[in-house]
């Protein structure tokens, strides 16, 4: 299970879901669309941020999305079948789902067992299929060309489905996202215990780690084990083949009671070989009082295809990184990778929410990681700077969604941008 995080920053998640919408027909592509992010088909790439604690029609925490356009406008937006507790924008994800060329929007609806779309490629996004799948669905989302056929597939967690979590791939050797094939906790994990509460599919991330040309998917199973000590699923989902990587197999460190290995993902090249490596979150690791809860926080970086570790298990005790352990900062919570110097290699942004900080890796021509700067704007302990965490075009975009009595605040690095903090605002980011 994830480290105990403030109860005011969990989402309460129990109802079922309201029928699946039609999907509509697919929209003639707008001339300029641009990527990924580029909502709306101006060319420039626009940031989707979700509020899912906010109180929508006199609905408590059904949740709402919104979009800050590249040319200045905010829109605001949740469905009007919203209903308590659905946490609405839970978890975000963009890219072209529809194949018209303009990207698209997934928002995660896990109260509700859902994946809401909505298409791009117009001034304003437009609602689109309703997806279904297991409880908890949209609690994790990412977008990638699983199986080569130039058309993206959807992918989401739902870690509170029977049996310890599922994955759903969307649009799997199918066009759009249609199709659904679901992958359930125990592949690639047959002979070892499972439980209810194993949460597989709370975190996700998408690379080539074997280097063929298609990217597999890195699967956060943070409560794996007896004891909540945490794994990660590394699937293959065109062959069904699964690795599982752990603190019990080939990582620095031993896995103890709610480490919460998986809690976080993130994929990059960082020694630019071709094969995409792996950074995990494990922001339960106790260095100080172990087993018992201090959550100092550490993280993995694995470098395919080997997955094995090349540098330290980073932590705030790890030399050159600015600070020292502490209790409860849950270094790792969240994980975020990309260019932030412009010299064409990825560097590693680490959450550190409990000490409302960021401490960026940057880097080295060898694919080595070195210590960079500690980001700290001095926010009050509950803002919890850090949990959410987004890499869009060299900007590094930060949440704090407990900020202002969890309401929520977004951040350009350490400047706050003027966004309505409308409950947990920031607590996803696309």
């Amino acid at each position: 299970m994830r480290p105990a995080l403030p109860a005011a920053l969990l989402i309460a998640l129990a109802l079922p879901l309201a029928p699946p919408a039609a999907a509509p027909a697919v929209a003639q592509a707008a001339p300029g669309c641009g990527g990924a992010r580029d909502l709306d088909g101006d060319g420039r790439p626009d940031l989707a941020v979700g509020a899912p604690s906010a109180t929508v029609g006199g609905q408590v925490r059904a949740g709402q999305v919104a979009v800050a356009y590249a040319d200045g406008r905010t829109r605001w937006f949740a469905p009007a079948t919203g209903r308590p507790h659905d946490g609405f924008g839970a978890a975000l994800a963009s890219g072209d789902l529809d194949g018209d060329g303009c990207a698209d929007l997934a928002v995660g609806v896990p109260g509700a067992a859902a994946v809401r779309i909505y298409l791009g490629g117009q001034p304003e996004l437009r609602e689109g299929p309703l997806l279904r799948g297991g409880a908890g669905l949209g609690t994790a989302l990412a977008v990638a060309d699983l199986d080569g056929d130039r058309d993206l597939e959807l992918v989401a967690g739902a870690p509170e489905a029977p049996g310890g979590g599922r994955v759903v791939v969307y649009g799997l050797r199918a066009k759009g996202v249609g199709a659904a094939k679901t992958f359930p906790a125990r592949l690639g994990r047959a002979k070892e215990r499972r439980a209810e509460t194993d949460a597989l599919g709370s975190a996700l991330a998408v690379g080539d780690f074997n280097g063929d040309g298609r990217p597999e998917i890195a699967i956060g199973i943070p409560g794996a084990g007896h004891r909540g000590q945490g794994a990660v699923t590394v699937l293959d989902p065109l062959r069904g083949r699964a690795r599982v990587l752990s603190q019990a197999g080939p990582v620095r460190g031993g896995p103890e009671r709610d480490d919460g290995f998986g809690t976080s993902l993130a994929a990059a090249d960082f020694d630019r070989d071709g094969k995409a490596d792996l950074a995990i979150g494990v922001p339960g690791e106790a260095f100080t009082h172990r087993d018992k809860g201090a959550a100092e926080g550490a993280v993995h970086v694995l470098y395919g295809p080997s997955f094995r570790e090349r540098g330290p298990m980073w932590n705030r005790g790890t030399k050159g990184v600015p600070g020292e352990l502490r209790r409860r900062d849950f270094f790792g919570a969240a994980l975020a990778a990309g260019d932030l110097t412009g010299d064409g290699r990825p560097d590693l942004a680490i959450g550190i929410p409990g000490s409302n900080a960021v401490q960026l890796l940057t880097a080295t021509r060898s694919g080595a990681l070195k210590p960079g700067r500690l980001l700290r704007p001095g926010l009050p302990a509950a803002a919890h700077y850090g949990l959410t965490l987004r890499i869009t075009s060299g900007t590094l975009y930060v949440g704090a969604p407990g900020a202002d009595s969890f309401t929520g605040a977004l951040y350009r690095s350490t400047t706050r941008l003027p966004l309505d903090g409308r409950g947990l605002t920031a607590f996803s980011l696309s």
